[in-house]
């Protein structure tokens, strides 16, 4: 039952003030504009993030969910700089240096990813590195889940399955604290998810989603990977697999290039997809089926952890595969 309330309360928060933030948004200029690269054609009320934090955070207050004050300071100055960005476009400097501040708060006063599991046996101690390497991690999924929401609800709803994946992880190994966040988030995403599905009526813009990558980062830390039958940070990027794959073969395939890894273009998977003559729901669809598969692996793992290398192992093959057809390494994308 109480995790039924936190799905509930949070959903019926998120149904209620979307409508009002998509009607607010345009008068404090969260617009999103067409243009070239954009795949909207008319303007775009955005800032859909401010709904899913604020349901996030009545819901969480409402059932004394043990929320960190770092949580939450440092959750609110992502989705801040998000709105900023969402409202005059921050250059990349000031907006790296505003998502790192909000880490920054979490993880020095917040939980950090402290063990690894070692492939050979046994666990490794991070000691002083855990600091580096927890932001590191934060970071990643911040910018990973920014770069993916390119399309009517695909970064809400990868969010969704990331939340449901990381819940049934933590739950797994007693982390209740996390594993209550998780569907707290969840239930907020769920109850926007509806505005932001193909017919999009409003975005989740910048700020939903490095809010949500800052969220699910943070999940992780706290519940998932300090489970000792995790492979280290293997899990839960595995569970975000589609869009990690996307910016690591994004960022590769601008290298190669000589463009600067932060350019905005037309590259991503999803764009390659559309380019195929795939409609957006289908790639959507096709996106969260994805991530369905990548997750139930993850999940497979944790609970068989004998059999996890093997298992990584073909699934990170599959994946380049994947990568190599579809084009992100910088080669054009086949039709079919």
């Amino acid at each position: 039952m109480p995790y039924a309330w936190a799905v509930l309360l949070p959903l019926l928060f998120s149904l209620a003030l979307t409508p009002l933030v998509r009607r607010f948004a345009p008068k404090f200029g969260l617009v999103d504009m067409p243009n070239a690269r954009r795949i909207n054609k008319k303007p775009m009320p955005t800032g859909g993030g401010v709904a899913i934090f604020f349901s996030f955070l009545a819901a969480s207050l409402l059932l004394k969910a043990p929320l960190q004050l770092p949580l939450i300071l440092g959750g609110g100055i992502v989705l801040l700089v998000g709105l900023l960005d969402d409202s005059m476009e921050l250059k990349a400097g000031p907006k790296f240096l505003g998502q790192l501040v909000g880490v920054l708060i979490f993880v020095l006063a917040g939980p950090r990813i402290e063990f690894v599991t070692n492939p050979w046996g046994g666990m490794i101690f991070l000691g002083y590195f855990s600091i580096p390497i927890t932001v590191f991690w934060m970071m990643a999924v911040v910018n990973i889940m920014n770069f993916i929401d390119g399309l009517d609800g695909l970064s809400a709803g990868i969010s969704l399955i990331s939340c449901t994946a990381l819940f049934t992880i933590a739950f797994d190994f007693g982390r209740a604290d996390a594993a209550l966040l998780a569907v707290l988030l969840a239930g907020a995403i769920a109850g926007f998810l509806p505005y932001n599905f193909n017919p999009a009526r409003i975005y989740l813009g910048d700020a939903g989603a490095m809010f949500l990558g800052f969220m699910l980062g943070a999940i992780a830390a706290e519940g998932a990977l300090k489970g000792a039958a995790t492979i280290g940070l293997s899990i839960p990027t595995l569970i975000l697999a589609v869009p990690t794959m996307d910016t690591v073969c994004n960022i590769v395939r601008r290298v190669r290039q000589g463009v600067p890894v932060y350019q905005a273009d037309r590259g991503h998977f999803h764009h390659r997809l559309l380019d195929l003559g795939w409609s957006q729901r289908r790639v959507v669809l096709f996106l969260y089926m994805a991530s369905l598969l990548a997750a139930a692996v993850a999940l497979y793992i944790t609970r068989t952890p004998q059999y996890s290398w093997v298992v990584l192992g073909m699934v990170g093959m599959l994946l380049m595969s994947v990568a190599w057809r579809f084009g992100w390494n910088g080669q054009s994308a086949q039709k079919s």
